[in-house]
């Protein structure tokens, strides 16, 4: 039983393991990503209609070589090593938690669903550490609590038992920015497919009040 541990905690579901291109290919596919971030930063402060995609695999080379070094702090205290996986309507999602021979992978399965402009639904579809079950509540709290520190509105709800998550996006692309200056994003559209995140939208500048 001592022996199967390390096994058991290290389990992963091959269907949620995001592959991390390595070498040349990986910093070239880090080197896209930020490109790509860049842009659509600059587009969202841009009044009318945007979109962006992102491939697993250049959010997965940013993960390993630019989120240790450009922000560390974004990963919860005693995650390393994060991956992700598109799906069709799903993002799955591991990190390795622990040390040495007392580590394992924690992974996680999320539903995402667009309700409405800026409104998300994230739900789980399994989750794990290792080969033990992990209870999904668990895992929607603590998105939940890293979404409020960045200003992100959160509602949970249990339907039949089941827990869901409601993120409502600020819609600003300042921070602190008062209701009706400045543009305002509106994310409208999100596709989850094999190996892709597609995101599309619309930034509008407030109407001017009548004088």
């Amino acid at each position: 039983m001592l022996l199967a541990l390390p096994l058991i905690a290290r389990y992963q579901p091959a269907s949620t393991r995001g592959a991390v291109p390595r070498g040349e290919a990986g910093t070239k596919a880090a080197g896209r990503m930020m490109s790509e971030t860049s842009s659509f930063a600059a587009a969202l402060d841009r009044p009318g209609e945007w979109g962006a995609a992102f491939s697993e695999e250049e959010v997965n080379a940013w993960l390993a070589i630019d989120l240790p070094r450009l922000a560390p702090g974004l990963l919860p205290g005693g995650l390393e090593s994060p991956t992700i996986r598109f799906l069709p309507r799903r993002v799955a999602a591991s990190a390795k938690v622990g040390w040495g021979p007392c580590s394992g992978r924690f992974w996680t399965v999320f539903t995402v669903i667009l309700r409405s402009d800026n409104l998300l639904e994230l739900s789980v579809e399994q989750s794990g550490l290792g080969a033990v079950p992990f209870p999904p509540g668990l895992v929607l709290d603590a998105v939940a609590r890293r979404a409020s520190v960045a200003g992100i509105g959160t509602e949970t709800r249990v339907v039949e038992g089941k827990p869901f998550l409601f993120l409502l996006l600020p819609g600003k692309t300042k921070p602190g920015r008062a209701a009706g200056t400045g543009p305002e994003y509106h994310l409208e559209g999100l596709r989850v497919d094999e190996g892709e995140l597609v995101l599309a939208g619309t930034t509008r500048l407030p109407k001017e009040s009548p004088r």
